[in-house]
């Protein structure tokens, strides 16, 4: 069997740019988890209107009528499976109301602080909300630094903090529990 070599090129860096690693992924399968534990807690009503796919309805419905405690994990591993195909601000914009204005203000300024001031900023979020993975954290930040610092368009720049925001937010919504 032929041995892969070892030199890597710049062009094998760039194509793994911005891939979430595996562990990345499975810590997003648990945070959607978590969140989709909180969307079980909502009426079935407020479940039968979210703008997602009628599997994920169907879940959130199902999980209600589980008592077991093993048969409710499983359910919730389902849904952050499932909740990974959603649209994240959507999602998360249904859950905002349990937070309230003055919380998502605040998780704004975090933000705004994290963009400016970098790793302190970073540290500091990650002691204040204990369900904060600082890498993950970090690699949001990295990508709003880069942005900003090639210039790159507006919509870009926008669309990493809009990303930065959400990762903030479903944090704070995990850690709140």
């Amino acid at each position: 069997m032929a041995r892969r070599p070892n030199s890597l090129t710049e062009e094998d860096f760039d194509s793994l740019e911005g891939r979430a690693s595996k562990t990345e992924q499975k810590k997003a399968v648990q945070r959607m988890a978590a969140l989709g534990a909180q969307l079980a807690e909502l009426s079935a009503k407020q479940i039968k209107n979210l703008p997602v796919e009628e599997r994920l309805i169907e879940a959130l419905l199902d999980v209600q009528e589980f008592t077991s405690h093993e048969a409710r994990r499983r359910q919730f591993s389902r849904i952050g499976k499932l909740l990974r195909n959603e649209n994240e601000t959507v999602i998360l914009s249904y859950l905002t109301p349990k937070q309230g204005l003055k919380k998502t203000a605040q998780l704004q300024r975090w933000v705004d602080r994290i963009v400016k001031d970098g790793d302190p900023a970073i540290n500091e979020f990650t002691k204040t909300y204990n369900a904060t993975e600082r890498h993950t954290l970090r690699q949001h930040y990295l990508r709003v630094h880069r942005d900003l610092k090639n210039q790159a368009p507006e919509a870009e720049v926008n669309a990493s903090k809009l990303k930065l925001f959400n990762y903030v937010q479903q944090v704070a919504l995990i850690s709140d529990n």
